[in-house]
């Protein structure tokens, strides 16, 4: 783990908040000068603890209004290799994330979809004739309280 203080939590904590802060705006909710921010934000950039920037879209808003998680099991031979095993799934993007978990399923994905009849042609055209899947469970959201919430960041 990195070592972070408190000015790089503060750091952290309000770019997660709003990626779009200028430096001057971040100096100040930080107490620190511009390039003091500057430098602590390529310094956590270099050392990985941020990854990137990114814009976030509404999907509803795009016509996206169907949000499912697929729980997906697989032969077990699949899993010495698991990205492999769903491979052609992440290059989808009806995929937005995808997560290999304990229980009774080997994978959990999040996909997100138009309508109930796009989630089917989903799972009946792509999920189901893929090799090696053994068993597959479908829950679809009835309503979306948060996504994306910031990560505890703590000194």
């Amino acid at each position: 783990m990195i070592n972070i203080d408190r000015f790089d939590s503060r750091i952290l904590r309000a770019l997660q908040r709003d990626a779009r802060l200028t430096l001057g705006a971040l100096a100040e909710a930080v107490s620190l000068s511009p390039s003091q921010c500057s430098r602590r934000i390529a310094r956590l950039e270099k050392e990985g603890i941020i990854e990137g920037h990114a814009l976030r879209l509404n999907p509803e808003a795009l016509g996206l209004k169907v949000t499912a998680f697929i729980f997906l099991s697989v032969d077990k031979g699949r899993m010495a290799a698991p990205r492999e095993a769903v491979a052609e799934l992440l290059a989808r993007d009806e995929v937005i994330d995808c997560h290999t978990v304990t229980g009774s399923h080997d994978f959990i994905l999040r996909v997100v979809v138009a309508d109930l009849a796009e989630l089917s042609r989903f799972l009946s055209t792509t999920i189901s004739p893929m090799a090696g899947i053994r068993d597959i469970a479908t829950q679809v959201a009835m309503d979306t309280l948060k996504v994306n919430g910031p990560l505890r960041v703590t000194p």
